[in-house]
């Protein structure tokens, strides 16, 4: 099981969930010209996985 997953909160945000500590690591949003929140919480998740 990955410790850090991505979980949508709304239409336009994401956030990556520490599963170990049963909380919030960060928060990724689209804004106008950058609609990319899903892309950018999963990158970030990755790379927090790596050390799992």
């Amino acid at each position: 099981m990955q410790r850090y997953i991505v979980s949508q909160f709304d239409g336009n945000t994401f956030v990556v969930i520490d599963q170990k500590e049963q909380r919030e690591f960060c928060v990724c949003g689209n804004y106008e010209d950058w609609a990319d929140a899903k892309e950018r919480a999963e990158k970030i998740a990755a790379l927090l996985n790596v050390d799992e």
